[in-house]
Formats: C-alpha cells, sequence, structure tokens
C-alpha cells in the first residue's frame, strides 16, 4: 500500500508510520516545523519506502505543497490517517467560562479548521475507493457535555463532522472520523488507557482493509466499532 500520514512525529502517528513501514508499505509522514528524532531515524530505515514532508495544518499554502510531493512520491495514495491535534495547557484546567479565546481559537484552527485543510487539498492524491481517517475523539456526542477539556472537546465535535460533511460531497473517496482510544501519550497521559501501539494496530487494519468499514458507519473507533453521535 501507499499511504500518507500526517502528525507522523509523535504518538499515534509515529506508531503508525513504523508499522506500515515495518509492514512493508510506502509511506509518506507528514511533520509540523521538525520531524523528531524518531521519525528521522524511520526515514533512514527506511529510506526507499518513506518520505518526510512539511505539513503544518493551519497552513493551507505548506499543505497543498505537501499534497504535490506526496504525489510525485507515490503518484496516489490508497489511504491517508490525520493524526495531527493539540490539547493546549490551559484547556486542562479551566472550565469553558474560563477558557482563553486565543486557546479556543487555536485549538479549531488545528483540530478542525486543519482536518479541513487536509481532507479538501488531499483528496485528489488519493485513488477513487481510497479512504481518508481523520483523527478524533470519544467526546463529540451532542449531549456529552463534560467539563474537562472543553476547548478540545468542541473542537473535535465540529471535526467529527467534517467526514459526514464531505462523504455527502464526494463519492469516489470514503472518509471516517476515528476515535483512537485514550492513549498513553503528551495528549492523553492523564486519562489512558492503552498505549499508542495499540491504537496504530487498530488503525491499520482499519486503513488496509482487514478490518472492514462502510461509509454510512463513518464515525466509528480504532477498532472499527461504530460511535455514538
Amino acid at each position: 500500500m501507499k499511504v500518507v500520514i500526517i502528525g507522523a512525529s509523535r504518538g499515534l502517528g509515529l506508531e503508525l508510520t513504523r508499522k506500515f513501514l515495518e509492514e512493508g508499505h510506502t509511506v509518506a509522514a507528514g511533520f509540523r516545523n521538525h520531524p523528531s528524532h524518531a521519525l528521522e531515524e524511520l526515514s533512514v530505515q527506511y529510506s526507499d519506502k518513506a518520505m518526510l514532508f512539511s505539513s503544518d495544518v493551519k497552513n493551507e499554502e505548506e499543505i497543498r505543497k505537501g499534497a504535490e510531493r506526496c504525489a510525485g512520491f507515490l503518484q496516489e495514495a490508497d489511504a491517508l490517517c490525520n493524526a495531527a491535534g493539540v490539547l493546549l495547557p490551559g484547556d486542562r484546567v479551566n472550565l469553558l467560562h474560563q477558557s482563553s479565546v486565543d486557546e479556543l481559537r487555536e485549538t479549531f484552527e488545528v483540530n478542525t479548521i486543519g482536518a479541513v485543510i487536509v481532507a479538501k487539498n488531499f483528496y485528489p492524491v488519493i485513488k477513487k475507493g481510497g479512504k481518508l481517517l481523520t483523527v478524533t475523539s470519544e467526546g463529540p456526542a451532542i449531549k456529552n457535555c463534560g467539563t474537562w477539556v472543553p476547548c478540545y472537546a468542541l473542537s473535535k465535535t465540529a471535526a467529527t463532522k467534517v467526514s459526514g460533511i464531505f462523504n455527502r460531497s464526494i463519492e469516489d473517496v470514503d472518509f471516517y472520523s476515528v476515535h483512537p482510544g485514550r492513549m498513553n501519550t503528551d495528549m492523553g497521559r492523564t486519562t489512558a488507557q492503552i498505549e499508542p501501539q495499540e491504537a496504530a494496530e487498530g488503525f491499520y487494519r482499519l486503513m488496509t482493509g482487514e478490518t472492514p468499514m462502510s461509509r454510512d458507519e463513518w464515525y466509528i473507533n480504532y477498532k472499527g466499532e461504530p460511535m455514538d453521535a
């Protein structure tokens, strides 16, 4: 397979990149600002199968150029996973009425608008019948109104619906919003239940087709099970 993974420097994105390369697939791996040491090591180890590219999801021109580079490297991709996301420090401790509007805006820029920017610019790179997975959360159910990380929860609620809207307007690529589980990463460390390697295994099976999916159930978890909307 030929795949694109955005947010590949750490966490789920890094482990998913590692999994695809170890299994012999070709990967275009996107990073923000600078690739992590671990991602650079993978690109050296699998130099014939890996390409790194800059992919700040807040910067549409950078994403457009990244899509062009991926098209040159892959010709077309079988699947894409957008694992880029933020959970800012103030969002961990503040209620919504205490939140910084700047942090709220930054969170939406990355988690929601970034999801749209990636989908619209990479759609032409994905082959007909291919898949685009956006990493979201378990929080988007409208009646699930907890008080923790409110900016993140709002942004992921909107980002989750992005896949459904794209599915209504585009017929030749399938879009999914996928909850990765509560992972032991920098972002999810305080509520972790699984390691990112487990989530990466699940995403790998979704992207390769080992776990069946239907675009009619486009909000799912990493095991392919429907999530409550």
